[in-house]
């Protein structure tokens, strides 16, 4: 299928999932990315934060998860520069102020946070709604995350969060897609790094 095709899709069929099976996909995601990242060295992660009312994974979930089994690694989120299809990166803790931008994402407060620079990331979180068996993502269509992973180091972990299973293939891969070295869904850890 075509990523238009395939965002339709998931789309819908995240808006149709129920909440009792919204809130079990969270925790299993939580669960298989927690074994995931004990196996990897890491100080610094990148997550986004969920659009309100939009059925995202739960990485305020997963954020928590972070603090309490990973103490002292540094998680940083974005934050999208007004007018433009750019990303800073900002690091948040407990007293990070959140902002929340014209798509109702929530975003740490560039004049209060601590900014990162994408160099500086040892693996990056990135939302997704379809991904297929090789590591193609198909996202929002915006294109924030293909001109920021660009930025980041080539040992930089990309995973993917997922509450849905693979697809066969994504047809219209073009140069600009970045394949992930994994995904993790309720069901299991896709390791495309082999």
């Amino acid at each position: 299928m075509k990523k238009a095709a395939l965002r339709k899709e998931f789309l819908q069929k995240r808006k149709e999932a129920d909440e009792r099976s919204l809130t079990e996909k969270h925790a299993l995601i939580r669960q298989n990315l927690e074994k995931y990242l004990r196996s990897k060295t890491f100080g610094v992660l990148h997550t986004f934060l969920p659009q309100l009312n939009a059925r995202e994974v739960d990485t305020f979930g997963i954020i928590d998860m972070l603090r309490k089994s990973f103490p002292t690694i540094r998680i940083v989120a974005p934050y999208i520069i007004p007018g433009t299809r750019e990303m800073e990166h900002f690091l948040i803790t407990p007293f990070t102020h959140l902002v929340t931008n014209q798509w109702r994402i929530p975003e740490p407060d560039p004049l209060t946070s601590e900014k990162i620079s994408p160099d500086e990331i040892d693996i990056v979180l990135v939302p997704l709604l379809a991904f297929d068996r090789k590591g193609y993502r198909v996202g929002y269509g915006g294109g924030y995350y293909d001109r920021f992973l660009p930025q980041t180091r080539l040992d930089c972990i990309k995973a993917g969060l997922s509450l849905f299973e693979e697809v066969d293939e994504i047809e219209d891969i073009d140069q600009y897609d970045i394949p992930l070295d994994a995904c993790i869904t309720p069901q299991r850890v896709y390791d495309f790094s082999d």
